[in-house]
């Protein structure tokens, strides 16, 4: 039998796969508290079939004999009992877990980048019996530039479905599937290459779709002053109940529970605000939602949530009535918001409140020189040098 020897001491006995009622591939390394060779096994009879028990069996023997080579002792760091748990399997438990724990967005996230993996499993690799084991930091980095490739996928994206595999791989690493996490060495696409594109809306588009709303769907467009005026975004509209709003104070109040940052805030209605939101029907059940979808596209109070991606949904069907450009999106009602009540000359401060912003840097990006406003300010306001 082939050995390693260190300074005339033999450090290794190499794998070897042994056949039997048990199913195993073992080795020998040097035991580092008594100095002397101790053997290892890793069970292979888990493993039902005995075409793949010795497929499996010689891609470990040859990995572990190459580690071994290089100096590699296993007594060293601790092993995942796991890992030769199905990959598919395992990520199902995951999903099943994710399940109980997250909000609707988020799960919609999660399930998407965890059906890229699976599919890239299945279909790229066609091995859709994988082991945890063979999930290695070469298909890691074969799956993310299989990412990076796709014309569909922006680097934003990229960086998303990266940071995404990366707690993945340390939930597995957590519960003792793997050891190292494959993901751990590559690294995102710089934030410079990633800029992020706001699209605002000019005067004439919003003109366009205030006269169409107000005649096709003034509920909607109550929504749409939300996100314009007081910088709500789409899934925290959705669950605002009647009893949120109070026109006589000109406040609305986001609560904890569907805030983005965990936390009650106040969001002021300014006063050029008002003649849309009368027409609300605010009396009757206050616990009821504000936007429901009892009637589809309606968005009356009811007790039936509207999602957010209802929202999105009736945007898409007024590009045609509206002309609405496909890269203007409700949410750019905001990134407009921002930018317009910025340029207004309310304080940037206040605006940060009424964004709910983390902090003031993050509002300052918006007090850009894109809009004609601040050009034409910027030109005439601009004082002499001396």
């Amino acid at each position: 039998m082939p050995t390693h020897q260190h300074n005339h001491r033999i450090s290794y006995i190499p794998a070897r796969l042994t056949e039997g009622k048990e199913w195993f591939v073992s080795y020998y390394v040097i035991y580092p508290p008594t100095g002397k060779l101790r053997r290892k096994k890793v069970k292979m009879n888990r493993i039902h079939s005995i075409t793949q028990r010795r497929i499996v069996a010689r891609k470990l023997i040859i990995d572990i004999n190459a580690k071994l080579y290089n100096g590699w002792n296993p007594f060293l760091e601790d092993e995942a009992p796991k890992s030769y748990h199905q990959l598919l399997d395992v990520l199902a438990t995951y999903m099943a877990i994710q399940e109980k724990e997250l909000e609707k967005n988020s799960l919609r996230s999660y399930r998407s980048y965890v059906k890229f993996i699976v599919e890239y499993i299945i279909h790229s690799l066609k091995t859709p019996k994988m082991y945890v084991a063979q999930f290695d930091k070469g298909t890691a980095a074969d799956l993310m530039l299989a990412i990076k490739q796709n014309p569909a996928l922006s680097n934003r994206t990229y960086n998303n479905y990266l940071l995404f595999y990366k707690v993945l791989f340390n939930w597995l690493k957590q519960y003792n599937y793997i050891t190292a996490n494959p993901f751990e060495g590559i690294t995102k696409i710089a934030k410079r290459k990633t800029p992020k594109i706001r699209q605002l809306i000019s005067s004439e588009l919003r003109k366009a779709l205030c006269d169409y709303l107000c005649k096709q769907n003034p509920n909607y467009l109550s929504m749409c002053m939300m996100c314009y005026y007081c910088f709500l975004r789409p899934n925290e509209i959705s669950y605002l109940k009647v009893s949120d709003v109070d026109l006589m104070k000109q406040t609305i109040l986001v609560r904890k529970e569907i805030a983005k940052n965990d936390k009650d805030s106040i969001r002021i209605i300014p006063d050029a605000m008002m003649p849309y939101m009368k027409h609300l029907q605010l009396t009757g059940d206050k616990d009821r939602y504000l936007f429901s979808f009892d009637r589809k596209y309606l968005f009356v109070p009811g007790v039936k949530h509207a999602d957010s991606r209802e929202i999105a949904r009736y945007w898409s069907t007024l590009r045609d009535a509206v002309k609405i450009p496909v890269n203007v999106q409700f949410y750019s009602l905001k990134d407009t918001g921002i930018t317009n009540m910025l340029a207004d000359g309310v304080a940037a401060n206040f605006v940060q409140g009424q964004a709910d912003h983390s902090s003031l840097a993050i509002t300052s990006m918006y007090a850009g020189t894109t809009t004609p406003a601040s050009q034409e300010q910027i030109r005439k306001k601009a004082g002499a040098f001396v």
